[in-house]
């Protein structure tokens, strides 16, 4: 296979990377919290010893070799419903109690279980600054949640939300569409990341952060990576038949 096959099949493969990347931030452009994710790509110098000539064994391809998020706040958008919560500040996550131990989210679209329970839209008990769930019942009367996390009814303090900080946000390991977890550490790991509770948080009560995504700014890329895609899948016919014309015209100067 020529050089420019090689360069024009890495284009495709990273083409195809960067397209489901975008297609699945454009998924979750209306999901509470989520946070857009980005590709990274280097260059990566592969060796073609049967190159006939010096300047073509080496060849300078793409590849993507990471996703990283954009951490920005999204929009808070005010729904005057007295469980939304939504956080103001970047890198901050609320505690959630999971079937593989607590994880953390920044989708404060909170509700209550028939049994009074603080729990996500996904059914997991929100913690409190104790590691506890938090309950209601209806004597409770109306909830207020303070910007520091403290929930309190008519009756008095029922707890405080607890809400963490992390230092190292692109380390967390995502378990769904805005769900992360701490990531198991290894011997000798030196990334360790650091998690501890924040004492204001900057909630904001009856509000819900949107997605960060910007949907006119993910079409665009969307239909410049396709352009691209299409492009180089033209160059690549181009060269297909390049090498088929070549190929016939030697056959027949030696027949």
């Amino acid at each position: 296979m020529e050089n420019i096959s090689y360069i024009a099949l890495s284009r495709q493969k990273t083409l195809r990377s960067m397209m489901n990347n975008i297609s699945q931030n454009l998924a979750n452009m209306n999901t509470t919290g989520y946070k857009e994710e980005r590709m990274m790509f280097t260059d990566w110098i592969a060796k073609n010893k049967d190159a006939p000539f010096r300047g073509e064994r080496e060849i300078s391809l793409v590849q993507d070799i990471s996703q990283y998020r954009n951490t920005t706040v999204g929009n808070i958008e005010h729904t005057n419903r007295p469980l939304d919560v939504a956080l103001s500040q970047p890198d901050m996550f609320f505690a959630v109690e999971t079937p593989s131990g607590t994880q953390y989210t920044r989708n404060g679209n909170f509700t209550l279980d028939p049994g009074g329970q603080l729990i996500t839209n996904d059914g997991y008990p929100v913690l409190s600054d104790a590691g506890q769930p938090l309950f209601f019942n209806q004597a409770d009367g109306q909830i207020e949640i303070k910007g520091d996390g403290t929930v309190s009814t008519d009756i008095g303090q029922i707890g405080k939300l607890q809400v963490v900080s992390v230092d190292n946000v692109q380390r967390m390991v995502v378990t769904g569409n805005t769900l992360y977890r701490a990531p198991s550490l290894q011997a000798g790991d030196d990334q360790e990341i650091n998690i501890q509770q924040v004492d204001n948080a900057g909630i904001v009560q009856g509000a819900l952060e949107k997605s960060n995504v910007n949907p006119i700014s993910a079409m665009t890329q969307m239909i410049d990576v396709l352009r691209t895609y299409q492009s180089v899948t033209r160059s690549l016919e181009s060269e297909n038949e390049r090498m088929r014309n070549m190929i016939s015209k030697l056959g027949d100067v030696r027949a």
